[in-house]
């Protein structure tokens, strides 16, 4: 229906560009962009998602080029002053935004993941031909699985299952198991109660290259089925700006 729609509506065209930021407020990212903010056309709205702040950049104007032409200096503008902040644009996800970065650089990747129970291979999976770059996954989900799968029992022993070490262990080994340019590793406290006297929302991610490990912390609402959704989204999001600063 959409050509039908455009022969009844003439001389009048909206056109809306997203770029979408993580690690940061949505007050900070408001603060930055702010003089992007003071004319109505183009005009800038700044949305908090699941998956960070997002800009929406809109546009009216008679033609669809007339309309791209008031976006184009928006978003170069925002681009340059949000930098690695920006993650992804439009309808872009996390998993496709991975997708675009390891088949740019040629990579492969393979996940080790415990409190997420499978949901970040899932995720990746999600995305149409992703076997080009995924080799596949290990749901960790105990510390016996843990070690068989090459995380050192005496590591777990001396860190806990749930810690940073053990997360960057984890995504050590996967790489090394399934010989590939990046391993994830997952682990943390999904609930209901505290484990390791860590509390619930607690989860520590790892990513694993050549060119260095990158590691985080992530303290999430202590909700099960959000602990796994947040962590998969934002373990995606961090590999996919890591990619895209080498």
């Amino acid at each position: 229906v959409v050509p039908k729609l455009k022969d009844l509506v003439q001389g009048h065209v909206i056109i809306t560009r997203n770029i979408k930021t993580t690690d940061l407020a949505e007050a900070d990212v408001a603060e930055r962009v702010s003089k992007f903010c003071e004319t109505a056309n183009p005009y800038l709205g700044i949305y908090a998602k699941l998956d960070g702040i997002h800009l929406r950049i809109i546009a009216r104007a008679t033609t669809e080029e007339e309309a791209s032409k008031l976006i184009r200096p928006v978003e170069q503008g925002i681009v340059a002053i949000m930098g690695p902040h920006v993650w992804g644009y439009d309808d872009e996800s996390p998993e496709e935004a991975v997708a675009t970065a390891l088949k740019e650089k040629g990579f492969t990747l393979a996940t080790m993941e415990s409190c997420t129970g499978g949901m970040l291979a899932s995720t990746i999976t999600d995305v149409p031909g992703s076997s080009e770059y995924f080799r596949g996954g290990i749901v960790s989900y105990s510390n016996e699985a843990k070690a068989v799968n090459g995380v050192p029992a005496e590591l777990i022993a001396r860190f806990g299952a749930i810690s940073q070490e053990t997360a960057e262990a984890m995504a050590a080994a996967i790489r090394e198991r399934f010989y590939t340019d990046v391993g994830i590793g997952v682990t943390g406290v999904a609930g209901p109660s505290e484990e390791e006297g860590k509390a619930v929302g607690t989860v520590f991610v790892s990513i694993n290259l050549d060119q260095g490990v990158k590691n985080l912390t992530l303290r999430l609402p202590p909700r099960r089925a959000l602990v796994k959704s947040r962590s998969v989204t934002t373990a995606l999001i961090e590999l996919c700006r890591y990619l895209n600063q080498l």
